[in-house]
């Protein structure tokens, strides 16, 4: 089903909170909340989703964009999260093969024991998970390794594991999710802050506008990842699992820079396991995992930060070392992690816990993983259909394709990076972002010239992010919908005032909202290539 987030859907959405009694209010448009809302739509129930900045803003625009298998909870000895990440990569590919292109992930050894051991274990944990036969692991020997990924250093290189992961969009799969839920009926809104929650009622605020609303919901499900704490305490919670924050970064350089074939396992001076990836022209280093104090939306990155990367990516390429001058972007998300006192951040466990205060009512969850969202979500709505007295019926989340999923995925991204596109239809960077509407979006652009440094694609991306996707800032369209504040060599700052205006004509802003968003934006774009 096709579905149209258009700014007229989003007022029509704001006087429904009024107007409407809801079986479930959702706070919180990451992952997590817009699964639960999508799941509890189709299960037939009345559903809310009130995010307060944008889809995606925190958390789940900022992971390392990856659907892992599994096969690193093997090592934890966590054999069910194992399984279940397994089973849940496979359904994403099924739900949504755009948002899960298969990539070759290569994890170089440097000694026989080592490179056994990595072998063994390959092999283990894809016979747990059940991997099919195309996406086994293969073992190189050194020469092997060196002629698939000529960029290693061969010095001490004894040879290399390469195993199958997959390619996602964080942000792009929430609008998805939030898509899906629309599409089962349910109610979304972002930009739209909950400021009280009371038994039976939810009073929020337009922070775009000055309106003011209250939803009345049966059961609220508190869902905002890193401000899960801060919900409580508009709930009048007064007791609850602690959380602790840790922070993942990730560096942006020229693929000309570090030009990869495949992503990249690499190893810190800590021992823990980074990575490298190729995406769209550029290759992204990742992830730190530190303490962090109280949720923002943008988590500083630290010269500290930046040197841990680099110090891994030299120590595993070959050529000129990377430096700080060679980064074109960055970013940093939270993770909010159930605290477990005494443990170093890497060792804090990814499971996710639900949460019930008896006295409010209200429902959390915290914890958890990207890849296993959908199976949270189901966790969730199951008690809230035991909680409601109804329970809602099974599941149908891994049977119902995401809406944009109507065409096969792009090549693998490793194929990407060095055949350029010719032509002939949408290219594999637009069908991997939007699936199904990429051709639609193509085509607005056929027959337009470029203008003001905005090529006739882009301003069709933009004009499709305001007109269908609920986009109501600049930085909705450069971050969270085209991501070209992260992908992009510039971070779409070439086209900027042209994309401001494209936005103020569409959505009636005046010339000093406009020269604030383009400010906004360049500072935004400008913290991120700087480092304390």
């Amino acid at each position: 089903m096709e579905v149209s987030l258009t700014p007229a859907a989003r007022t029509h959405a704001l006087t429904t909170l009024d107007q409407d009694r809801f079986d479930l209010l959702v706070v919180g448009g990451g992952i997590t909340g817009a699964g639960i809302a999508r799941d509890a739509a189709l299960r037939g129930l009345r559903v809310a989703l009130v995010e307060a900045t944008d889809f995606a803003a925190g958390t789940s625009s900022r992971s390392s964009k990856l659907i892992h298998g599994g096969v690193r909870y093997l090592a934890q000895g966590d054999v069910a999260l194992v399984r279940e990440a397994a089973s849940e990569r496979a359904t994403l590919r099924r739900i949504a093969p755009h948002l899960a292109t298969s990539l070759t992930m290569v994890m170089p050894t440097h000694g026989r024991g080592t490179h056994l051991k990595l072998g063994a274990g390959l092999w283990a944990f894809e016979k747990l998970a059940g991997i099919p036969a195309d996406e086994r692991h293969a073992m190189w020997n050194r020469e092997e390794a060196l002629a698939s990924e000529p960029t290693l250093a061969g010095e001490q290189l004894y040879g290399a594991a390469a195993f199958t992961e997959y390619l996602t969009d964080d942000a792009r799969l929430v609008l998805e999710n939030v898509k899906g839920a629309v599409a089962a009926g349910a109610v979304c809104v972002n930009h739209a802050e909950v400021t009280r929650i009371v038994p039976g009622a939810v009073q929020i605020r337009d922070t775009l506008g000055t309106s003011t609303h209250e939803a009345r919901a049966r059961l609220v499900v508190n869902a905002a990842g890193p401000w899960v704490a801060a919900v409580f305490g508009r709930a009048g919670v007064t007791s609850g699992r602690a959380l602790q924050l840790t922070k993942g970064i990730h560096l942006v350089v020229a693929h000309a820079r570090l030009p990869l074939r495949h992503a990249v396992v690499m190893q810190a001076r800590d021992k823990r396991s980074v990575f490298a990836v190729p995406r769209d022209g550029v290759t992204y280093l990742g992830t730190t995992d530190t303490l962090y104090g109280e949720p923002v939306l943008t988590p500083e990155i630290t010269a500290a930060d930046a040197a841990y990367l680099l110090d891994a990516a030299n120590r595993t390429f070959a050529g000129a070392p990377l430096g700080e001058d060679d980064i074109l972007g960055a970013w940093a998300g939270l993770r909010p992690l159930l605290a477990e006192p005494g443990k170093a951040p890497s060792e804090i466990s990814r499971r996710d816990e639900i949460m019930v205060d008896e006295p409010t009512g209200l429902v959390s969850i915290a914890g958890g993983k990207l890849t296993t969202y959908r199976r949270m979500a189901e966790r969730v709505v199951d008690l809230v259909g035991e909680r409601l007295g109804t329970p809602a019926g099974p599941c149908r989340t891994g049977e119902i394709a995401l809406p944009a999923a109507r065409v096969p995925p792009p090549p693998p991204p490793d194929l990407q990076t060095r055949r350029p596109h010719h032509g002939g239809g949408a290219p594999p960077r637009l069908i991997r972002l939007y699936g199904a509407d990429a051709p639609a979006i193509a085509a607005r652009a056929t027959g337009v010239e470029a203008a003001d440094g905005l090529s006739a694609l882009r301003r069709a991306e933009v004009e499709h992010a305001l007109d269908h996707e609920m986009a109501l800032t600049l930085e909705d369209v450069l971050e969270r919908r085209t991501r070209l504040l992260l992908f992009d060599p510039e971070q779409g700052l070439g086209g900027l005032e042209p994309m401001a205006q494209v936005a103020a004509h569409r959505l009636g802003w005046s010339p000093e909202r406009t020269a604030d968003e383009v400010r906004h934006c360049r500072r935004l774009a400008a913290s991120l290539r700087s480092f304390a």
